[in-house]
């Protein structure tokens, strides 16, 4: 008698402990919050490597970009939308280390971009983020 007891309390356990899709952390707060590019990145080697971080080179002065993550989902760059031609998109999704977007400006008048709606993220600190997008580019984001 204590069996079908022992097994149906298991079963009970077993089927409460799932989660459902609301229960997944979307918006993780280590990733919320404003970012402010370092200027440093990685380019993937043509073996599938990663190169050096390198500060990429330029004569021209580089605005300095603010990237935004909201605890609600969305997505900005200086306080604007995000999905700017070339871009990802004004929302996203997060699940584990990888980001989805969504909501995409329409595509460039003069220009053949990408489209890259997936990325990766590490925090390897509270204020510091690498993002790789595309799976061929990383850059390094501090915590404004």
């Amino acid at each position: 008698m204590k069996k079908p007891f022992v097994i149906l309390a298991f079963f009970f356990l077993w089927i409460f402990s799932c989660k459902t899709k609301e229960d997944i952390e979307l918006n993780p707060t280590g990733l919320v919050g404003k970012w402010v590019d370092s200027g440093r990145m990685q380019s993937q080697n043509a073996d599938g490597t990663w190169s050096y971080w390198y500060v990429l080179e330029t004569f021209a002065a580089v605005p300095v970009s603010i990237w935004e993550f909201t605890s609600d989902g969305k997505f900005l760059k200086d306080g604007k939308d995000g999905g700017t031609c070339c871009s990802a998109g004004n929302k996203y999704l997060v699940a584990g280390q990888h980001i989805t977007f969504g909501t995409f400006a329409p595509p460039c008048a003069n220009v053949l971009c990408k489209s890259c709606v997936d990325w990766t993220f590490n925090l390897s600190d509270k204020d510091t983020l690498v993002l790789e997008e595309c799976s061929n580019r990383k850059e390094f984001y501090r915590m404004k």
